[in-house]
């Protein structure tokens, strides 16, 4: 028994002294080494324990291997991201022009040949004016004397005023106004 005592012990001093040290580095091409023969001279270089168990890693570090911590980083990742989303949304939507649409009462109240003034008194400002430019009417004759009547071409002024949909009246109103007269009148339904 003695013998087998003594055979046991050697062997478990031999195993341990057979253990090799494993050195960690850097080569000159930025890439982190492992091995069980020591670097190069001139090469700075720890020993690394196999037997080391990783600790936590810290919030801000780049070493994140397990699931749990990746899953936590992109979780706060998520967060920032919705943050920074409905940030940007709030600033859009208080930088973006009030939209008051056109309710359906006032839009029956426009008639064709109404003036501007009139458009403007029942339908309020428009959410975009827009200026067509001029538009010509056929030739008509001016009386310049009382025997001379000469042709004539007649320019107007083009405007287009668009009110846009609002959650509770979901039409796109566009009114067509011509020297100074409504002309056209178009609604559609854009939601």
């Amino acid at each position: 028994m003695t013998r087998f005592r003594l055979l046991a012990l050697v062997l478990l001093l031999a195993a341990g002294g057979a253990q090799a040290q494993i050195y960690r580095w850097v080569d000159q091409n930025g890439r982190v080494q492992y091995s069980n023969v020591q670097p190069p001279k001139g090469v700075q270089s720890t020993i690394v324990d196999p037997d080391a168990k990783a600790g936590p890693t810290a919030p801000d570090s780049g070493d994140c291997y397990s699931i749990r911590c990746q899953g936590e980083r992109m979780e706060e990742r998520q967060r920032r991201r919705d943050a920074e989303d409905a940030r940007v949304t709030a600033e859009r939507a208080a930088a973006a022009p009030k939209v008051k649409g056109l309710d359906f009462r006032d839009y029956l109240r426009i008639r064709r040949g109404m003036s501007e003034g009139e458009l403007l008194g029942i339908a309020g400002e428009p959410d975009l004016k827009t200026d067509q430019g001029g538009a010509f009417a056929a030739p008509s004759t001016i009386q310049v004397d009382r025997n001379l009547s000469v042709a004539a071409v007649q320019g107007m002024r083009t405007v287009t005023w668009t009110y846009l949909p609002t959650p509770g009246d979901p039409f796109i109103t566009t009114i067509t106004v011509i020297g100074g007269r409504v002309s056209d009148l178009d609604r559609a339904r854009k939601f």
